[in-house]
């Protein structure tokens, strides 16, 4: 038996970026492995995975306790944590394997060891963290997105065997590219959560620098208060009060309405281990710009200049072109980014596979 770990989210507000990859790969497992997932949430409605306990064999706990987990970890060929720093979801079961019949652990970093997220406290935490996992004596394997997240995390961990498949993507592509009808303004579009790490700020300091009918629409859920303040301390700064919006909280469902009202899509991030909002982006037929800090420099080989060092001028520069681009140069970049989309789709379920055997055997 496989028990997946599955970490709580907001119901209906976050896109759930790592439950969807989670959910994406049982869809893969059920065709050749037992497994069960176990979680404390019991609303996914209006989430990317609402018809999740429908698909899949899902145990639901009121807590995550010694007392709880014990029974089930001690059923499991392989345990399945997918957050490092969750005390419910990674601490609480690291300490119950303490005591639990040696079994096969795989630790999904979900992005959370990536050299840019990582600050002094964290570092205690996970030394901390290292050596429970040593005394407990199980066969240890880390999971990794890419070969990019595994060279650019913290290595910590490095001792322990590692697994690299990236998250399943859904293929769901909008039938025809989709026009805003208002064209007095040209919207540049973040969607994600309102955190540090998503680099949200680089955007804001290039719109003074870009003409005035561009305008930066913010769509996510703040999990960083003081990040949001000092956004909108600079956008006061900068005088740009009526061209960075910040346009709050949506739901999955509410997506491709949406990207209707977006022309851009953008994805600063400082670091990131997968990023569903880039591919989001691409399928909603939206013109997409990632940072090199995400793991899709390939995507360069499909269509040049997708993604971009975080330098204005070249970002200033491909924003530009985007916009003056014409319609049918639109629709040959948004079909090289489906072909890049499809190459990564096409790898997935192979690499799952082939690492989850790995794990069973």
């Amino acid at each position: 038996m496989i028990s997946v770990l599955l970490p709580y989210t907001k119901p209906g507000v976050e896109t759930g970026g790592p439950l969807q990859s989670i959910v994406g790969v049982c869809d893969y497992l059920e065709k050749e492995h037992e497994y069960q997932i176990v979680t404390k949430c019991n609303n996914f409605k209006d989430t990317a995975i609402e018809d999740m306990e429908v698909r899949h064999k899902t145990l639901l706990l009121p807590k995550f306790t010694l007392k709880k987990l014990l029974p089930i970890i001690n059923k499991s060929s392989v345990v399945w944590i997918n957050s490092i720093y969750s005390v419910p979801f990674s601490f609480m079961p690291l300490i119950t394997l303490l005591f639990s019949k040696r079994t096969t652990v795989l630790i999904s970093t979900r992005g959370q060891l990536l050299q840019g997220s990582i600050n002094f406290k964290k570092k205690i935490y996970l030394r901390v963290y290292f050596f429970l996992l040593k005394i407990s004596r199980n066969r240890v394997y880390l999971h990794y997105s890419t070969e990019e997240e595994k060279e650019n995390s913290y290595p910590i961990f490095k001792k322990f065997r590692t697994l690299l498949f990236a998250d399943p993507l859904k293929s769901n592509f909008a039938e025809i590219i989709k026009q805003k009808t208002d064209k007095l303004e040209y919207v540049i579009g973040f969607l994600g959560r309102i955190a540090p790490i998503k680099n949200i700020e680089f955007i804001i300091t290039l719109m003074p620098l870009l003409p005035d009918y561009m305008v930066f629409h913010i769509y996510g859920v703040i999990v960083d208060n003081a990040y949001k303040k000092k956004l909108e301390k600079l956008v006061f700064q900068l005088g740009l009060e009526e061209r960075v919006v910040f346009k709050g909280e949506y739901l999955y469902k509410e997506l491709e309405e949406l990207y209707t009202h977006i022309d851009l899509a953008v994805v600063p991030s400082k670091s990131e281990s997968f990023c569903y909002a880039f591919f989001e982006a691409i399928e909603n037929k939206k013109p997409v710009i990632g940072s090199t800090g995400l793991p899709w420099k390939k995507a360069n080989t499909f269509e040049p200049n997708t993604i971009l060092p975080l330098e204005k001028e070249k970002w200033i520069k491909q924003i530009n072109n985007i916009v003056s681009t014409s319609h049918n140069i639109d629709e040959n970049r948004q079909k090289n980014l489906e072909q890049f989309y499809n190459f990564v789709l096409k790898s997935i379920e192979n690499n799952v596979l082939v690492s989850f055997e790995s794990l069973v055997e």
